[in-house]
């Protein structure tokens, strides 16, 4: 079979993402099947949306005071197969963030102006904080940034390959590393330094590692993937940044629907669903915890794939979030998008 697992694992995270991170910290993003595409060399363009405008305190969804976020996130890959077993792949990010009022977070500092930055208040000043420890305020912060983000380098090994008559049995594993390469000092219209989670990169060298399996039988596909990250010393604006230690998790199961059986057909069409998830550990910001960071999303996700002539590959899918479970008091997704494109070279 021409289809093998792949090393675009995620998630993103899915390179998704816990709070406010839009999955773009997820280093590498899904798609619609995340390990699943075609062996060689090629490129592959991926588009993604996401939207946060919903507050949560733990699983409690709080009215939103007046926050949202934008990401919209373009990646092009480059896959390169040396050996039959071995991919090489290269993840290069461009980004552009936007918000519209920041929800505060309790702990670390924030950055106000440009000689200093100042500790974050203690709530509980006012009526509403005293009667509602987890509201929290919101931010006159408009704007945002755009440009390169981080690179990632990585390499995937497949370690166990079986077929049959009927089907196809397939693990692998992944590691890499993710490159400071993006921005970390953009300034919202106003002049003050943005978010973490709204700059392009995060100043920090991460460690990337995974593993993945797939199974095909006749009509049917299911994937499997998991890839975590140990992030290193990142900065935000002019204090020292570190985000949390991640993993990011997927089950998805893919139907063939035409053609109806395997035979010289170049083109075939797939519907797919699955669940995917993201954990993510506490943050700090100039050496204080932030304690409105981390915890565990959990999404569904639908999708479509197409394959034609055995060169391109259009994908589509929606993330959709069933469950937030986050530290503190969080901005939290409303909706993610992803479409991507693949061609064979």
């Amino acid at each position: 079979m021409r289809h093998s697992v792949h090393a675009a694992l995620a998630a993103a995270l899915a390179s998704v993402a816990v709070g406010a991170h839009a999955c773009d910290f997820c280093l590498v993003s899904q798609g619609v099947s995340p390990l699943d595409t075609v062996n060689g060399h090629g490129l592959r363009l991926t588009e993604r949306y996401t939207e946060l405008d919903r507050v949560y305190e733990g699983t409690r969804e709080l009215d939103n005071p007046g926050a949202s976020e934008r990401y919209y996130t373009t990646e092009v890959t480059g896959f390169w197969t040396p050996l039959p077993w071995l991919t090489l792949l290269g993840v290069v990010p461009f980004r552009v963030t936007e918000v519209d009022g920041h929800l505060e977070h309790r702990g670390g500092h924030h950055h106000h102006d440009e000689g200093g930055h100042e500790e974050e208040e203690e709530h509980g000043h006012d009526d509403d904080h005293a009667a509602d420890p987890a509201i929290r305020g919101v931010e006159d912060q408009h704007g945002g940034d755009g440009g390169l983000g981080d690179i990632s380098l990585l390499t995937r090994a497949r370690v166990f390959q079986r077929h049959t008559l009927t089907g196809t049995t397939t693990v692998a594993v992944l590691a890499g590393v993710k490159l400071p390469t993006g921005n970390t000092d953009g300034r919202a219209d106003g002049g003050d330094y943005l978010d973490a989670h709204l700059q392009l990169g995060s100043g920090a060298v991460d460690g990337l590692f995974g593993a993945a399996f797939s199974h095909v039988q006749g009509r049917w596909g299911v994937a499997a993937n998991l890839l975590g990250a140990v992030k290193g010393q990142g900065e935000a604006g002019n204090h020292d940044y570190d985000y949390g230690d991640s993993l990011n998790y997927d089950l998805t199961l893919r139907y063939r629907v035409s053609p109806a059986d395997v035979g010289p057909s170049p083109n075939r069409w797939f519907l797919t669903f699955g669940v995917a998830g993201e954990l993510r550990g506490q943050e700090t910001e100039a050496g204080s915890i932030i304690d409105d960071s981390g915890g565990h999303v959990t999404f569904v996700q639908p999708g479509m794939q197409f394959n034609l002539g055995g060169r391109w590959l259009f994908e589509v899918s929606a993330q959709v979030p069933v469950r937030h479970d986050l530290a503190g008091t969080q901005l939290g997704e409303d909706l993610r998008v992803v479409g991507s494109i693949t061609v064979l070279l």
